[in-house]
């Protein structure tokens, strides 16, 4: 759980409310941080309000790994690791002010039971008399990657996470068409997302079904087992990952474990007992 930020200037672990204090009494100013009271809440909140027990569907569609640490470990941020989702709030706080269609439903959260676990999700965006399902992103670069019909390809996070939303909220509201609408700083771009098929035996295909069952099951089992996923690097690690220290910190204590384990099965070390093994495990972490 994120308990508070690192100040961007002197590096000192700060709580929320005390950062916010002094974005608002402006000593921040003194320090030339980037970031006013209204930005800073604006960070808060959009943390905080995702807080819920359940499993998500952003988190089944991003990284296990970050998941777990994120619901075991007291962790602290830089707010401008945070700051790409609340840019993203910006283009959702517009579209909730846009009344465009007297039948939309705007970041309604559904809850849905998959194989008995509760899956909850909050689509930006359904228009049931259009049968159509939007996402909206904000991106540093629109994709740009074409497939062989010379359409641009939606990121593939996104196109599993609309997938996931369209299982969800199936019911009652039928989804024929859905899309992808990116922001950057330069361009928008619409990408039309292709809906999965319920059965496939090709295992070029995903299914809901089979992406629950590599993904879902995983972090499932991880979370009530406590038990780190394996780390497998993704799109997020460079720039957006707020958890990449505690990460790599957990990362290299597995890589150091698991050769002494090597070590000594391979009887490199000979004169090395079992419990001085042991003993060495435990001292990493």
């Amino acid at each position: 759980m994120v308990k508070g930020f690192i100040c961007e200037k002197t590096g000192e672990k700060i709580p929320f409310d005390d950062c916010l204090q002094c974005a608002k009494t402006r000593i921040n100013r003194k320090l030339a941080c980037p970031f006013d009271e209204a930005t800073i809440f604006g960070m808060i909140f959009n943390e905080t309000k995702r807080r819920e027990g359940i499993i998500t569907i952003t988190m089944i569609s991003g990284c296990p790994r970050a998941t777990y640490i994120g619901r075991h470990y007291e962790t602290y941020v830089y707010p401008s690791d945070l700051y790409w989702a609340f840019r993203g709030q910006i283009a959702h706080k517009i579209l909730e002010e846009a009344k465009l269609h007297s039948d939309a439903i705007r970041e309604k959260r559904f809850y849905k039971e998959w194989e008995g676990i509760q899956v909850s999700g909050q689509p930006d965006l359904i228009i049931p008399s259009q049968r159509v399902l939007k996402d909206y992103k904000t991106t540093k670069a629109v994709p740009s990657y074409r497939n062989k019909d010379g359409e641009v390809n939606a990121y593939e996070n996104h196109k599993s996470q609309l997938n996931l939303y369209r299982w969800l909220v199936l019911v009652p509201y039928p989804i024929e068409e859905m899309e992808v609408i990116y922001y950057s700083m330069e361009e928008t771009l619409i990408c039309p997302v292709e809906i999965w098929p319920d059965e496939s035996t090709r295992k070029s295909e995903m299914t809901v079904n089979r992406y629950f069952e590599e993904n879902l099951i995983p972090l499932k089992m991880a979370l009530d087992s406590e038990t780190m996923p394996p780390y497998k690097r993704n799109w997020a690690c460079d720039d957006y990952c707020g958890v990449s220290e505690i990460c790599f910190r957990e990362l290299k204590k597995e890589i150091m474990a698991s050769r002494n384990i090597i070590n000594f099965k391979k009887g490199e070390e000979t004169n090395v007992s079992p419990n001085t093994l042991k003993k060495r495990i435990r001292s990493i972490s």
